[in-house]
């Protein structure tokens, strides 16, 4: 097979005061119908080697030295006209983050037309729905009359990849494609990607922490730390006998094991009792029907978290998981039900109770970039909630405070004068966790909190959840489509399909002793290390 594309000592550095070099000399080579994976830790240049071959640089970062070559073209000599043209046919990309890459204001519909702008004489509507059904999205034709935020977060990432395979490119650069998944559609996606690299004969440069994902679709491993690529090797002979010590170490990361906790006391007072919640929206009427029907989001859901102990809820996108989350911290309409925490039920609350209670449960959010205020360094956004809710508190010991937050989430001091755009995916999720460790709630709602992140990093934050569980009684509310992880972190697990709990219990019964058939597929789904 040719060599499709070719990265040859590529060197790239971001304008400041001392120009700070931030990709050292990056090599390797994709051929035809070849998938490469690279992997790393978030911050080593992963997502910066991937723009830089499509040339969607910032205009800060300067690439000081060496070539892309790509159907035996050298990229950076070519105008951006022509740049366009490749980009329009030839090299598609699924970007990390699904919300800041759609356009909020255009319906899926007008978005995706964009995509098939080379289709002539072709029924667009009929393929756009049958590309959304290739990823996963069976009612497709009422999604394409939606927009953006009226998605889930795996919603969102499977109409992104329809975007970018809509065009069938020769290279698809793939950063993180299946991070915001459920494990089903994964495997679905994952299917699909290698049908469409042998049908179509796509090269494809696969961007991503989840080890397990990368040893099931790769042919060749590039591993980088710290701007350099460390190793470059195939696929079997990587998981079977890393060289470096760093890929061994990423190897062990990926597989976490809870630390054990004994402090669980069943007498203890419910942290949080959700009993028969229902969560529905109205769907839009077609012109002259009277006939309201409704969405049941969340549809008669009850369950309840003891002090120290975790509580996980999976399912596949849409099944109402992340309903049940903002209806707990009041940002969507509740139908009917109770949401009691710390014996309060915080729907019968006023405005001005519910805002001096609501230090005591809070929220990471699954996007960690729109859930930051893009004007404000870190260091304000993590303040905020301090200011606000304990206002009590001396300028001395908030700042201790947020000293000792940012270092337990693994970022410098130097984090807190900076901007959240100045972070990577990964880096911008820790950034989120530090905001609310630091008001120390009773109650912490993790919506998808490690889905961004790469191993290392992700087991030292689950660590660090853990280790703040021991000392505080936190309990934890964690969402989540990999239950994989969730089995190695929860006491107990609701499973939950369309809206409704089709499983609730401990975690060992559920996980090797259920009979529920979407259960069993569901674990079935979870990529394992392919040797």
């Amino acid at each position: 097979m040719n060599d499709l594309l070719q990265v040859k000592n590529l060197c790239l550095n971001i304008r400041s005061h001392a120009e700070e070099e931030i990709l050292k000399d990056i090599s390797f080579t994709i051929k035809e119908s070849e998938v490469v994976s690279l992997i790393g830790e978030s911050g080593s240049g992963k997502s910066l080697t991937a723009l830089s071959i499509i040339r969607l640089l910032e205009a800060s970062c300067k690439i000081s030295n060496g070539e892309v070559i790509f159907a035996d073209k050298n990229i950076f000599n070519l105008k951006e006209k022509e740049m366009r043209e490749i980009r329009k046919k030839d090299i598609s990309m699924i970007f990390q983050e699904p919300m800041r890459s759609l356009n909020p204001v255009m319906s899926i519909r007008e978005q995706l037309r964009e995509a098939y702008i080379n289709y002539k004489d072709v029924n667009l509507e009929h393929e756009i729905i049958k590309n959304l059904i290739s990823v996963g999205i069976n009612d497709a034709k009422r999604v394409i009359n939606l927009y953006p935020h009226q998605l889930s977060g795996g919603m969102k990432q499977r109409v992104m990849i329809a975007m970018a395979i809509a065009c069938k490119p020769k290279l698809l650069i793939a950063d993180e494609p299946t991070t915001s998944l459920d494990v089903t559609i994964q495997k679905q996606v994952l299917d699909l990607l290698i049908e469409l690299k042998e049908k179509l004969n796509m090269a494809i440069l696969f961007i991503t922490h989840d080890l397990a994902v990368a040893s099931q679709i790769s042919d060749r491993i590039v591993v980088m730390k710290n701007g350099k690529v460390i190793e470059n090797c195939e696929s079997k002979l990587f998981f079977q006998n890393p060289k470096e010590l760093y890929s061994k170490s990423l190897l062990v990361s990926s597989k976490y094991n809870r630390k054990l906790i004994t402090n669980i006391d069943n007498n203890d007072e419910d942290v949080l009792n959700i009993s028969n919640l229902k969560v529905y929206f109205k769907e839009k009427n077609k012109f002259l029907d009277r006939e309201k029907s409704y969405i049941k989001a969340v549809d008669d859901i009850s369950f309840l978290i003891k002090p120290s102990s975790t509580h996980a809820i999976v399912g596949e996108s849409g099944s109402g998981k992340t309903t049940i989350a903002k209806a707990i911290m009041g940002l969507t309409q509740v139908t009917s039900g109770n949401i009691k925490i710390l014996n309060k039920d915080i729907l019968k609350m006023t405005n001005f109770e519910k805002r001096d209670f609501r230090k005591h449960y809070q929220m990471v959010f699954q996007d960690p970039f729109s859930s930051l205020n893009p004007r404000m360094r870190v260091g304000a956004i993590i303040k905020e909630g301090l200011c606000f809710l304990k206002p009590e508190l001396s300028n001395t010991d908030t700042n201790k405070i947020l000293y000792d937050v940012i270092k337990n989430v693994g970022l410098s001091k130097d984090s807190l004068n900076k901007y959240p755009h100045q972070f990577s995916g990964g880096q911008r999720q820790r950034i989120a966790i530090a905001r609310v460790l630091v008001l120390e709630p009773k109650l912490l709602v993790c919506d998808e909190p490690t889905s961004s992140l790469d191993v290392t990093v992700q087991k030292q934050v689950l660590d660090l959840l853990i280790d703040i569980q021991e000392r505080t009684k936190i309990s934890y509310l964690f969402i989540s489509h990999d239950i994989k992880l969730i089995s190695n972190i929860s006491d107990t697990i609701s499973v939950m399909y369309k809206g409704k709990m089709v499983e609730s219990g401990s975690t060992f019964d559920i996980i090797n002793k259920t009979k529920n058939e979407y259960t069993k597929k569901l674990l079935k789904s979870v990529p394992q290390i392919k040797i």
